[in-house]
């Protein structure tokens, strides 16, 4: 894709003269294309910008233009070959639109070594205040706490957060998984997630918000109660496939031996 498109004036634009090379037209008519473009409609003018270039003595025209006024001018390009051509002008402009709107942590010039201190201090505070009012565990809070410092302080702190120690004992098992290790599926064959929550409840390690009759609500989330923040922790979840954003409970595997002297 390297080629096709560059950027200019903050814009991903590609010229006039790429899209006669590679759609195999006259540089002559490729121009005389975008001149009735432009004569017909002004707002075309913000798609298209005429250039020249010297050469040996003589200037020559050419167009620059952004991705709507390429898709403008190739509409009427046919074939399978124009077809190849277009798809991979698209790809290149998302490519470089992708690379231009990512933010990039840059080192700061004015950065000193006694603000490390201070960076670091701040990382700390943080933590504290994310483990006071999320109540989630500490490892959790001070990664989470090193990208926001580092995110305000304009500096990478991945050397910081390869410093984070591991949780004694972290939560990582799904009631599938916790199903699958004790041998309970459904009709299906498949790990009973169901039966496990409904044992984790029972347990006094989960529950889900009541209504005024002390019925659980429909459709609510199950929550860690007192006693499950022994055993499990609420981690934050983005599942892309799903759609669903909030928060998943995982379990350690202390969980695993209190549900098996409840089965028995």
């Amino acid at each position: 894709m390297n080629g096709l498109v560059h950027i200019d004036n903050q814009q991903v634009v590609t010229d006039s003269r790429s899209v006669a090379e590679n759609f195999e037209k006259e540089h002559k008519n490729v121009l005389r294309t975008i001149d009735d473009l432009v004569a017909q409609n002004s707002a075309t003018k913000n798609m298209f910008l005429e250039q020249t270039r010297e050469y040996r003595g003589r200037d020559f025209r050419f167009y620059l233009m952004n991705r709507d006024g390429f898709s403008l001018l190739v509409m009427g390009f046919t074939g399978k070959a124009a077809l190849e051509w277009k798809l991979k002008y698209i790809e290149a402009f998302n490519a470089m639109e992708k690379a231009i709107k990512t933010p990039q942590l840059t080192p700061n010039p004015h950065y000193r070594t006694r603000m490390i201190g201070t960076a670091v201090r701040d990382v700390g505070k943080t933590a504290e205040a994310l483990e006071k009012v999320f109540g989630c565990r500490h490892g959790m809070a001070l990664a989470t706490a090193s990208s926001m410092v580092g995110e305000a302080y304009g500096i990478d702190m991945t050397p910081v957060q390869r410093l984070i120690p591991a949780e004694d004992n972290p939560g990582t098992l799904s009631p599938s998984q916790i199903a699958e290790s004790l041998g309970l599926f459904n009709r299906q064959g498949n790990p009973d997630a169901q039966t496990v929550n409904r044992m984790l409840q029972s347990c006094g390690l989960q529950d889900k918000p009541r209504d005024t009759s002390g019925a659980n609500l429909k459709n609510a989330k199950w929550f860690l109660t007192e006693e499950g923040k022994f055993y499990g922790e609420q981690k934050p979840m983005d599942n892309k496939r799903t759609g669903y954003k909030g928060y998943q409970i995982c379990w350690n595997a202390d969980v695993l031996e209190l549900l098996r002297k409840a089965l028995n």
